[in-house]
């Protein structure tokens, strides 16, 4: 008799007993054989031709969201394939068939039942299990769920689709012979699981495909969470919309697991094409796998291909994905660290990266070395990149406001009379940083107020003031943001002496404030805070030749220097950096050249040019969770310079300046500096 029961948008509370006999209704079944030609040998089983109508089925189906909490128990009769002549197997019994001699060993676990019961769940249905629970095939789909904890079941097959889940909590006990785990379904082994002397998953063959994850998260020192003879990591032949094969899951979590089975990938597609199906092992940066092999006969180590299954311990193509991130940790808890070992020196499996991770300052992927794969160090991670730039911008916005300063003191040498006054100036530009380990894009705007006045002494004609500057940048990298402001103070003075010598110089002090954020590589948001006191100085010194009485050309030399003190900070992810001392130091070779168009005694134009080497001196390194790395920009770079000063009246004038810079660790693509003065 077939039984079919549906539950729709049900609950279900109770245990499902299903008890199946042979026929013995007119058409006798013969559970150990029949002579049908009195010959003396056994030939049939009798029974219905369509071995269908021999056996009794229940099928229960639980569709639309039902519930049921409680048992399946199934009582039927059976015979091994030794009593089998006219039927085929239907089901599945451990031990069905065990050698005549001393081994003992199982040889075969397929039978014949009188009856066989059936389980369906889909969209989202839900099926709580209690006690212990015996059926032939389990079908979870369309986002259902089974929910294994103080209980146990037992089917042939156990097959989950589209977003279901098999959930074994503490002292839930499931054995299959084969486990399917299909399209982003996911089987889930969790810590909470009360593990004992028998595995609390065991099946023959584990199958995860397309996106299916066989989720382990158990602790350190447990023993197997499940034990099968293949685990197979394949994609099927199944694309998305994108062209892209998802193969299936391995996830350990933090677990040092050992896998006592063969790891197998049976994609032979190209590796070469961007949708081959590779099968993917994850885990944290904290997890170990050891690759063991399913063993062979005498259940020794898998060395060679010799073993009962003709398989090593590892075949196929994998990507290793490292799913945590942090900001804590030294390179010395991660760099070279190894994650998985496949013990079998003739594997022919391929491990290879599947993403970078984010672990303390640095990214980390997977690189396979032999039969062991470890944590490859990579680039600075997007958040300690921009942690370890804030002090080569901070002197970024510096310079700047210097050479605001400069631009000030050399037009007061040039074009009409200049007795000192009040100025009022814009300045920004565009910088990119690259010192082969930190690298930055940062974007500058601020502005500078001043007032001086001319004084007669010594020789020299002096202008002496005094100038505040604000500023605020914008630096970023990747995901890494970094916003910053910049107060300064500045005193400044100019000699002009009677033989057209000048010496400019400056004292300054900054104080800088510096908001970080990033994205991990897991997608949590990090950000953190830091500032900084900085005191510079500026030194230049040039001799003005005069061409005619309009033109000039002044080569010059100057020296500057910003020396930072930062505070020691930790970012929300636990990255720690340490107070720095950053020193830079610029020394600068160049020539200006200008002439001034003189249009009444109280309107001129001057336009100029400047060209001049740059040295940038900014050794330094800064501590990072313990670990020193080199965050200074320095090298030789060329400036190029145009401008030009307009008098409107006697008293007012307007000036513009551009400049490029480049050639050093930090290339300044742009500057541009816009200043109005009036002068007394």
């Amino acid at each position: 008799m077939k039984n079919n029961v549906n539950f729709d948008h049900s609950t279900l509370l109770g245990d499902v007993e299903f008890t199946s006999h042979w026929n013995n209704d007119g058409v006798f079944f013969y559970s150990t054989g029949h002579d049908s030609n009195g010959d003396g040998v056994l030939d049939t089983n009798g029974g219905w031709v369509d071995d269908a109508q021999n056996v009794d089925e229940l099928n229960i189906t639980l569709n639309n969201g039902s519930k049921w909490v409680g048992s399946a128990n199934m009582s039927a009769e059976v015979i091994a394939p030794a009593d089998m002549y006219d039927v085929a197997p239907n089901s599945l019994t451990p031990g069905a068939t065990i050698e005549a001699n001393d081994w003992g060993r199982i040889i075969d676990n397929k039978v014949f039942q009188s009856g066989v019961f059936n389980v369906a769940l889909n969209n989202s249905s839900e099926w709580n299990t209690v006690n212990s629970s015996v059926i032939d095939t389990l079908a979870v789909n369309n986002g259902s769920q089974v929910n294994v904890t103080d209980s146990s079941l037992v089917s042939d097959t156990i097959g989950l689709t589209n977003g279901s889940s098999l959930n074994i909590g503490a002292n839930g006990v499931v054995a299959t012979d084969h486990l399917t785990v299909d399209s982003y379904s996911t089987v889930n082994l969790t810590e909470s699981t009360g593990w004992n002397n028998y595995s609390n998953l065991y099946t023959n063959t584990i199958t995860v495909t397309n996106g299916g994850v066989l989720d382990v998260n158990v602790d350190q020192f447990d023993t197997e969470a499940f034990r099968t003879d293949k685990l197979e990591l394949t994609s099927g032949n199944i694309a998305d919309h994108n062209g892209n094969v998802v193969a299936g899951v391995f996830d350990i979590n933090s677990s040092d697991y050992v896998l006592n089975a063969d790891l197998v990938n049976d994609r032979t597609w190209d590796t070469t094409k961007s949708n081959y199906g590779y099968g993917i092992v994850a885990m944290n940066s904290d997890g170990h796998l050891t690759i063991n092999g399913n063993g062979d006969v005498d259940n020794g180590t898998e060395l060679d291909n010799s073993s009962v299954d003709n398989v090593v311990a590892a075949t196929g193509n994998y990507k290793v994905r490292i799913d945590n991130a942090t900001g804590a940790g030294a390179i010395a808890d991660y760099k070279d660290k190894e994650i998985i070992y496949v013990n079998d020196v003739n594997t022919n499996a391929t491990f290879s990266a599947a993403n970078k991770a984010d672990l303390g300052a640095y990214t980390y992927q997977a690189e396979q070395r032999g039969n062991t794969v470890v944590l490859q160090q990579m680039e600075l991670t997007d958040y300690a990149n921009m942690a370890l730039s804030i002090p080569s911008a901070n002197t970024n916005i510096w310079n700047l406001e210097q050479d605001t300063v400069g631009t000030r003191l050399t037009n007061s040498r040039h074009g009409l009379a200049d007795n000192g006054g009040a100025w009022v100036s814009y300045f920004g530009g565009n910088f990119n940083g690259d010192n082969g380990t930190i690298n930055y894009d940062q974007d500058v705007n601020g502005i500078m107020v001043g007032v001086d006045t001319k004084i007669d002494g010594n020789n020299a004609k002096w202008i002496v003031g005094a100038a505040a500057g604000f500023a605020k940048g914008d630096m970023n990298d990747r995901s890494g943001q970094v916003d910053q402001d910049s107060q300064t103070a500045y005193i400044y003075s100019s000699a002009h002496f009677a033989n057209n010598v000048f010496v400019d110089g400056s004292l300054s002090y900054s104080h800088f404030n510096n908001d970080l954020s990033a994205t991990m590589s897991n997608g949590t948001y990090v950000d953190g805070s830091t500032n900084s006191d900085a005191w510079g100085f500026g030194l230049k010194a040039g001799y003005d030749f005069k061409l005619g009485d309009a033109g000039y050309v002044t080569p010059y030399g100057s020296i500057s220097g910003l020396f930072q003190s930062g505070d020691d900070y930790q970012l929300s992810n636990d990255m720690k950096v340490d107070g720095q001392s950053y020193d830079s130091m610029r020394y600068e070779l160049g020539v200006d050249a200008g002439y001034t168009f003189t249009y009444s005694e109280d309107q001129a134009l001057t336009p100029y040019f400047k060209l001049a080497y740059v040295y940038d001196d900014s050794n330094n390194d800064n501590d990072v969770n313990g670990d020193s790395i080199d965050n200074g920009t320095e090298g030789s770079a060329v400036r190029v310079g145009l401008g030009t000063q307009f008098s409107f009246t006697k008293n007012f004038s307007a000036y513009t300046d551009a400049n490029y810079l480049g050639g050093g660790d930090v290339d300044q693509d742009w500057s541009a500096n816009v200043g109005v003065k009036y002068t007394w």
